[in-house]
């Protein structure tokens, strides 16, 4: 891996790059005392347009791009030339995929890269299996789902192993449509009607439960796919950490909702009701503001590297209204999660011995056992009271003379 990561065009992202990808996926750009490493507090007083501060919260989201994008793997194979020269190209794809995100997938690769008729990027078009790697890589930018297309299995061990699937007879819309589908509605508040649609208590699936009760690891993610996914073998729950990134969406969709003029295609980086779900999960749900919550949550910030701005409960831009609030994206992980908090999956070996013998097999058995030995003892109670029957009848009719 480290002769390809030589190799790679993309392997360092400058600040001009960062500042490039900003404006490319969220329509600002931080100051040039930004992307020089200048101080900023001068700039901030001047310039009330100023991003040098937006930019410096996403830091932790730089380094997840500077992270992927250092190891892309060109088609060392094939005499053609890569998908990409620089990071600028990388960039022309994220900014292609957002304006026409009503067009299949094909058909957005053979226009991008200089087939059917459209202008060339590069003198002669990429290899398809790197071209493929290119718009997964920019989904992934985009979107922060791990992505591959379908069949593509050296793309599905770069992206992971759970990667989302974007098909290429679908639109990037429909993409992202389909990572966390709408699937069930579960509604955080008091237990009312429980047999209409299930609810829990917001503070019924706190991290602290989860690791003092449910004994689970917290594991950091920066996929949004993975997000609140309980692993039962290895006792672990994911949990996304960009909420910089997903305020970033939010702003760019409430910029767009209220900017005059004709709409297009492309409304955000990501569905407003599942970002702002997301949001609810992280800030009501997982880490609500109570002492043992925040220090948990400062420990993770610390030690895991978890985003900072998980910690931020004065910018309540984002929230529309207040909880209780319907999931229709995370339900059925909080519905697991919440089962897992409830009836605990055994961990140490002396839990699983105690959970195989508590079984309802062995709870048969126990009974069994319990009604053989009640009538063993019932059959040498009988034996004895004969034995004693038989003792006193022998002593009347041979009385012993004193």
């Amino acid at each position: 891996m480290t002769v390809f990561k030589s190799m790679n065009p993309l392997k360092k992202a400058t600040r001009n790059d960062l500042a490039n990808l900003c404006e490319a996926l969220w329509g600002w750009k931080p100051c040039a005392d930004w992307i020089e490493e200048q101080k900023y507090h001068k700039c901030l007083h001047q310039d009330p347009r100023c991003h040098h501060q937006r930019a410096e919260r996403l830091q932790l989201f730089f380094d997840f791009y500077g992270e992927i994008t250092a190891y892309y793997v060109p088609e060392f194979s094939s005499s053609l030339p890569p998908a990409f020269n620089s990071h600028g190209d990388l960039i022309a794809i994220i900014q292609y995929i957002k304006k026409n995100a009503d067009k299949p997938r094909v058909q957005l690769t053979l226009e991008h890269f200089g087939i059917s008729g459209q202008p060339r990027v590069s003198p002669s078009p990429s290899p398809s299996s790197d071209q493929n790697r290119a718009f997964d890589l920019a989904a992934r930018v985009i979107t922060t789902f791990e992505c591959t297309i379908e069949g593509q299995a050296d793309s599905q061990l770069e992206a992971g192993l759970h990667p989302a699937i974007w098909p290429s007879d679908r639109t990037f819309n429909q993409f992202v449509d389909s990572c966390i589908p709408k699937q069930s509605q579960l509604r955080v508040g008091p237990y009312n009607d429980i047999a209409q649609q299930p609810q829990l208590h917001l503070g019924s699936l706190t991290v602290k439960r989860l690791k003092r009760i449910a004994k689970l690891t917290i594991v950091r993610t920066d996929d949004l796919g993975s997000h609140l996914l309980l692993d039962r073998k290895n006792g672990t729950v994911a949990i996304y950490h960009h909420t910089s990134v997903l305020k970033e969406h939010l702003m760019m969709a409430q910029t767009q909702h209220h900017t005059p003029g004709p709409s297009t295609s492309q409304h955000s980086n990501l569905p407003k009701d599942l970002v702002q779900e997301t949001m609810y999960t992280l800030k009501h749900v997982l880490f609500p503001v109570d002492p043992e919550s925040r220090s948990l949550l400062q420990s993770l910030i610390t030690k895991d590297k978890f985003d900072p701005d998980l910690r931020n409960d004065i910018d309540t831009s984002w929230q529309q209204h207040e909880a209780p609030m319907v999931y229709e994206h995370w339900g059925l992980r909080l519905m697991d999660l919440y089962d897992e908090i409830q009836t605990p999956t055994p961990r140490g070996y002396l839990e699983r011995w105690m959970e195989r013998k508590s079984g309802s097999r062995y709870v048969m058995m126990a009974t069994l056992a319990g009604v053989l030995i009640a009538i063993m003892l019932g059959v040498l109670s009988l034996a004895v009271s004969i034995f004693q029957a038989w003792v006193g009848w022998q002593q009347w009719q041979h009385p012993v003379s004193s």
